[in-house]
């Protein structure tokens, strides 16, 4: 049985990891100081805001690059995004496989774009299209 799993990979993970742990960190600290220090109030509440702001940025990205991903197997595919259900489409809800130079997209009938991917941040990207023209989805360039 063939299985693949479209997953990218993405240099930036550890960086906003990072970031995200900073901005928390300092989110906190400041509700620290803000607890001990009455001057320069305003200051402190904007700060809040900022990492607040940040820190739910920078964890909507990790969710997004962590949780988004596709399947593809014999019996059909099964994309699950960043937020929301889990969907299951068969390759006849596929219109067209979109390739220019490393890179490719995937539309749907309606003409949206589901995923795209490219031979530098996905492992099998080269085995995932000659699957998918396999199973009858038409490429174009």
């Amino acid at each position: 049985m063939n299985r693949y799993k479209l997953k990218k990979r993405s240099p930036l993970t550890a960086l906003i990891s990072i970031l995200m742990a900073l901005a928390i960190i300092r989110f906190i600290s400041t509700i620290l100081l803000m607890s001990y220090s009455e001057s320069q109030m305003a200051a402190v509440i904007i700060m809040l805001v900022v990492y607040g702001i940040a820190a739910v940025v920078f964890l909507i990205l990790l969710l997004r690059m962590r949780r988004s991903h596709l399947i593809f197997s014999d019996n059909g595919i099964v994309y699950t995004p960043a937020f929301g259900d889990v969907r299951n489409l068969s390759y006849s809800d596929l219109q067209k496989l979109s390739m220019g130079g490393r890179s490719y997209i995937l539309y749907t009938l309606d003409g949206k774009k589901l995923v795209t991917f490219d031979d530098f941040r996905t492992d099998n990207a080269s085995e995932i299209v000659a699957f998918l023209k396999s199973k009858g989805v038409r490429a174009e360039i």
